[in-house]
């Protein structure tokens, strides 16, 4: 039930983000772009939690998230604005632009608001969910080899030991 709730946190913290954002640069919104900015939150949510394990970079997280929201807006305006002829964006405008769709100067927007996304993450799950951070333990897969030879060494010189003794 944790589970659901910090991935019900993190979307309704992205939807409403990516809406104001929005607001803020055109001056309106539509609400597939909440959506959208609920499934890229939680994808930075997942993506993030990865990158506090240790198992991936801040950099990495904030490209992947970039091209996870142009690729969903990508996906959204050719359904959206091309097929259903809803005109709710339209790049052509600007240079660099993919059918008008998304174009170079808001991936690049989406690249450095993913960063704020990722810190806005980290307050999410420390203030609100409560949650410690869990730092990785780089020396791990080291530490379970050692252990594994010790434990290798130990159960072959006891079958050495055993062997001797039955003879």
């Amino acid at each position: 039930m944790r589970k659901f709730w910090q991935i019900f946190a993190a979307a309704a913290f992205g939807a409403l983000g990516y809406g104001a954002v929005e607001v803020v640069e055109r001056g309106y919104s539509h609400i597939s772009m909440g959506l959208l900015g609920a499934a890229a939150m939680v994808v930075l949510h997942e993506l993030n939690g990865e990158r506090r394990a240790g198992r991936t970079g801040c950099i990495t997280v904030a490209v992947i998230s970039m091209l996870f929201i142009t690729s969903g807006e990508l996906l959204a305006g050719e359904i959206l604005n091309r097929h259903l002829g809803m005109k709710i964006w339209n790049y052509r405008g600007i240079p660099l632009n993919f059918d008008g769709q998304i174009c170079l100067r808001y991936s690049l927007a989406w690249l450095v608001l993913s960063f704020f996304g990722i810190a806005a993450d980290e307050f999410l799950c420390r203030f609100i969910l409560c949650e410690t951070a869990k730092k990785a333990d780089p020396h791990r897969s080291a530490r379970k080899y050692i252990r594994f030879r010790k434990v290798q060494k130990i159960s072959f010189s006891d079958l050495r030991r055993r062997k001797h003794r039955t003879r």
